[in-house]
């Protein structure tokens, strides 16, 4: 607690005796101690929203639009532009390779789970900002075009405000929590604009909804580009301090909008409200009066496809770019078809096991050293209540901890609709011969969306076994 909040109580403190008063104050500081962050810390993120027609720059409708609050991995779509302006410019290639320093390597989920010294070439970290919201590609993005992410943040400021941001200021590439990184839903929609006006013959890869990378797939967590009739692009993003935050762009009828909702509750919760507010817009012909400062005249047509030239085998042009949805929800588009079957360990190690241990709740978790499960501020559905959502499904066990955490991702992948917002949980336990087993779960759910996962992971021959943590695995995943 700072001096400023603890001194609204000394006013009543004179009143009381010399015992009370000393043990109010202890009472004070304990409280600060427990907390460990200011009380306005806790307060419920910002909601505000805004949707413009991207030609004329109208805003349709807002709310809260420009009170400050946080991007979260809206931050992204400014490190995109950034690298769009830096391909355009002829600073990179398509085809280039970008390094992962020890530093970005190291950035917590959502990631890639990269190495230091590992590359990735610009396309494939394109789709990962887009599609994973990779926090590990954004900084060696930041660094490879800037030398530093410290740096590639003051050229991102920069360039935010002579795009007309003026209430935006970056810190890093990613949108990981910094409480000086700040920006608000009118910014954002003039970033979204932007984008379409300066970046057209790129913005078809935010429209895409897989990728692959070192043999995993990974799927989109934007579930709008199947929800709201027309949507072909923007980008999610989630920090505690934001709430959920969504850009959309939609095309329809000829016309283009780009909304922005900020700080919902849930993912669910603010998809719903974007599909909403994007929906009203549509039927609306004229603006309240206001004029966005940017705007993109010819934007309104579909988005363009892009031929991918850079990313894995495997992933193609035509394999995953929508049409612009014209249904509330196509479970059509599910990635399932990607799982490949699981191949756990030998049984001679399975032998070496408790099986009660193996089947029943889980009473710890241990995490692998180095390369253990980080948590995913980014894309995380459902906020914990640590009460129903202490259920999860197994897919495999494994002697390494990479196979393991390869296994998590793939069927995180192949359901999206269930898994693909819960979090990854590598279970560690030693077996009989001084060896190690690595469990590959993925926790964060209700008992009945474990058993739809299960449900829908066996169908493609793939073990599921549905498992229940206690509450410390709870308090770990908080």
């Amino acid at each position: 607690m700072s001096w400023s909040a603890a001194a609204r109580p000394r006013q009543i403190l004179p009143q009381l005796s010399l015992p009370y008063r000393v043990t109010a104050l202890l009472v004070l500081l304990a409280l600060a101690i427990v907390t460990g962050q200011p009380r306005s810390a806790e307060a419920k993120p910002v909601a505000a929203s805004i949707v413009i027609d991207a030609e004329t720059g109208e805003v349709l409708s807002r709310s809260n639009a420009d009170t400050v609050t946080y991007p979260a991995s809206l931050t992204k779509m400014m490190t995109l532009y950034m690298l769009f302006d830096a391909i355009d410019a002829g600073k990179v290639k398509i085809t280039d390779k970008i390094k992962f320093s020890a530093n970005a390597a190291g950035e917590p989920a959502t990631n890639l789970a990269s190495k230091p010294g590992q590359t990735i070439d610009v396309e494939t970290a394109i789709l990962a900002l887009v599609i994973r919201s990779a926090n590990d590609v954004a900084t060696a993005v930041g660094e490879h075009l800037a030398g530093s992410e410290r740096e590639f943040a003051r050229q991102m400021t920069a360039k935010a405000h002579a795009l007309g941001m003026k209430n935006t200021t970056f810190r890093n590439a990613h949108g990981l929590p910094n409480s000086s990184q700040r920006t608000t839903a009118r910014d954002m929609a003039v970033l979204g604009v932007a984008l379409l006006r300066d970046h057209p013959d790129y913005y078809g890869y935010f429209s895409r909804t897989k990728f692959s990378y070192r043999g995993v797939t990974y799927a989109t967590h934007n579930r709008v580009l199947r929800k709201l009739n027309g949507a072909d692009g923007m980008k999610t993003g989630y920090i505690r301090a934001s709430g959920f935050n969504l850009v959309t762009s939609a095309y329809r009828d000829g016309r283009r909008l780009v909304g922005v909702v900020l700080g919902g509750n849930s993912a669910a919760s603010r998809d719903k409200k974007m599909v909403d507010l994007m929906t009203k817009a549509f039927k609306i012909r004229k603006g309240n009066g206001e004029v966005l400062v940017a705007k993109a005249p010819g934007s309104a047509v579909p988005a363009k496809a892009i031929a991918l030239a850079a990313a894995e085998p495997g992933t193609s042009a035509a394999d995953d770019t929508p049409v612009a949805s014209t249904a509330k929800y196509d479970d059509s588009r599910a990635v399932a078809a990607l799982l490949p079957v699981v191949k756990p360990v030998t049984q001679a190690d399975l032998d070496d096991l408790d099986t009660a241990t193996t089947l029943a709740a889980m009473s710890s978790v241990a995490l692998a050293p180095a390369s253990g499960a980080r948590i995913d501020e980014q894309s995380v559905a459902n906020v914990w209540d640590g009460s129903n959502r202490i259920f999860g499904v197994q897919v495999g066990a494994y002697s390494k901890y990479s196979p393991a955490q390869k296994a998590a991702q793939k069927a995180a992948a192949a359901v999206p609709d269930i898994l693909a917002d819960a979090r990854i949980v590598i279970d560690q336990s030693k077996t009989g011969n001084g060896g190690s087993l690595y469990r590959s779960r993925v926790f964060g759910l209700t008992k009945e969306a474990a058993e739809d996962a299960c449900i829908a992971l066996k169908k493609q021959r793939t073990d599921c076994l549905v498992i229940q943590g206690d509450s410390n695995v709870a308090q770990y995943l908080q």
